[in-house]
């Protein structure tokens, strides 16, 4: 199955069932977790999911603009979470 196949099927399930778990998710799609898991990045990666209050949920057409013009006015470290603009910048290791 492609993947844009899979993605399609799990956005969907998420859609149809709001606080939908990844146990939820393997149960109704019968793929793998790796195949789950791997559809939930690439979704959560072009805005149209989040994860929050321990269960996947649909993103809304004004989050998915917000986040990605975010995504070009914000410099590394800051992150948009549950409606709140955090800094959070990488730690540099030790040499």
């Amino acid at each position: 199955m492609r993947d844009e196949d899979v993605d399609w099927t799990v956005y969907h399930l998420i859609t149809g069932n709001p606080g939908c778990t990844g146990e939820t998710l393997l149960e109704l799609t019968g793929f793998t977790m790796d195949t789950v898991n791997a559809s939930l990045t690439r979704l959560k990666r072009y805005c149209l999911v989040e994860f929050c209050d321990n269960s996947w949920h649909t993103c809304s057409l004004e989050e998915i603009i917000i986040r990605k013009q975010m995504a070009t006015l914000l410099s590394d470290g800051f992150e948009l979470s549950g409606g709140i603009i955090r800094y959070r910048p990488e730690k540099e290791e030790n040499k």
